[in-house]
């Protein structure tokens, strides 16, 4: 595992703006727009080789059920585990050259990664990566300072304008 992201998909669908939208409609929608967001990012960016999403199930099997869709490796832990027993697990068995970012903001899982070195983003940091944002440049409004009397005069017009008067 060379140059990783883990997510902490839940908790990142519950405070991405956009994907708590879809979340209203459905949780498949949610994760499979996710999805479909991380697939756009890695089209564009470099930055990771491999994302895994992590997402809690109420499956009855055992173990961890995986899908792969291209760079994406979404896997859902099953009845006798949690995403984040499975996000520690990925940490733990991987090597310390390897290059893992590990993306919640649940105290668990970030102690966790705290303990076995990796680096930790929040959310927010994360939607900011993968939305591709770029910081807006924005000018403050420039205020006139006009007599009072051409105020009045043009708050009268816009009532008679709008119909006010």
């Amino acid at each position: 595992m060379q140059g990783c992201l883990v997510i902490d998909g839940y908790n990142a669908i519950s405070k991405i703006r956009e994907l708590e939208a879809k979340k209203d409609i459905s949780l498949e929608t949610a994760r499979l727009s996710f999805i479909q967001i991380l697939q756009n990012f890695l089209a564009q960016k470099s930055i990771f080789e491999k994302v895994y999403l992590v997402f809690d199930s109420r499956e009855k099997e055992l173990g961890v059920r995986r899908h792969s869709y291209g760079r994406v490796e979404v896997l859902f832990a099953t009845a006798d585990r949690d995403a984040d027993s499975v996000i520690v697990d990925i940490l733990r068995n991987a090597k310390s050259s390897d290059k893992i970012k590990v993306a919640s903001d649940d105290n668990f899982v970030r102690n966790h990664a705290k303990v076995f070195g990796r680096d930790i983003i929040s959310i927010k940091e994360l939607e900011n990566i993968i939305m591709l944002k770029k910081k807006v440049n924005r000018r403050k409004i420039k205020e006139k300072h006009l007599e009072s009397a051409k105020v009045r005069r043009i708050n009268e017009e816009l009532e008679r304008h709008w119909g006010l008067k």
